[in-house]
């Protein structure tokens, strides 16, 4: 008999931020599909009830979680509620993020520092706090959501990108430190997607297509589903041996 990687989550409790809509959400339901407790965090606590709904009435186990990721303060209640909620954590996915788009030169000190408090020092107290967790279980995966701006960089979202890269270091720092300890901790880089910011930021449909059919080598933007597979990988059994990595899921936009 040949053995299959194994991507059943049956068991399993997640904690996804920033899941109420888009890739979060996509992340949320393919965790659902193979048998996994979903704890979704939404900064409108009704959108994230709406989709826990849907997903119970499909037979998953879910629970809807509120709170704005840039009040450090509620880093304790999202990992205590998923806990007293679901009983028990086994998965984060730091998905929840600030993207602004403005010039550098414009940048104010509150821009920076918004975007940092959700998008580095949130998941950072998230970390803190899963961490011992999961080192009690002797299994743990931490996921980070990054972005192609990491590694290209971008003069009109030079605070996002920057965050971004932070987001690396505190994936790679945790993945050497708790490699024996049974968790792992990887970043999936997203390309450009076609999720609501990024409807904002490139135009109407026509101009996405273009946007996508022009840079993009498999000639289209992608769809929150794209990066299901990934986070399946990274979040399950089956990718048990990878840590300290980013995927870039992306159509091939940062090929080299």
């Amino acid at each position: 008999m040949i053995e299959s990687p194994n991507f059943r989550m049956d068991g399993r409790i997640a904690l996804i931020t920033g899941a109420g809509r888009g890739i979060g959400l996509a992340i949320a339901r393919a965790l659902a599909s193979v048998g996994c407790t979903v704890a979704i965090q939404d900064i409108n606590h009704d959108v994230a009830a709406a989709e826990v709904e849907k997903l119970r009435a499909a037979g998953a186990k879910a629970h809807a979680i509120g709170g704005d990721l840039t009040d450090l303060s509620i880093a304790e209640r999202l990992i205590n509620e998923t806990m007293n909620a679901l009983g028990g954590l086994h998965v984060l996915v730091n998905n929840g993020s600030i993207q602004q788009t403005k010039h550098w030169a414009e940048i104010t000190v509150e821009d920076a520092e918004r975007q940092h408090r959700a998008n580095v020092m949130m998941p950072l107290l998230l970390c803190q706090r899963a961490v011992p967790i999961f080192k009690r279980q002797a299994w743990g995966r931490i996921v980070n959501i990054g972005s192609v701006q990491q590694r290209s960089g971008n003069a009109r979202m030079l605070a996002y990108s920057m965050t971004k890269g932070a987001l690396v270091h505190l994936t790679t720092a945790l993945a050497k430190d708790l490699a024996r300890d049974g968790i792992t901790v990887n970043t999936i880089a997203p390309g450009w997607f076609n999720t609501l910011r990024n409807r904002e930021h490139l135009g109407d449909p026509e101009r996405r297509r273009e946007a996508g059919e022009r840079h993009i080598p498999m000639g289209r933007i992608g769809e929150p589903g794209d990066v299901a597979g990934a986070a399946l990988l990274l979040c399950s059994d089956a990718g048990a041996y990878i840590t300290g990595q980013t995927i870039f899921v992306d159509g091939g936009l940062t090929a080299q």
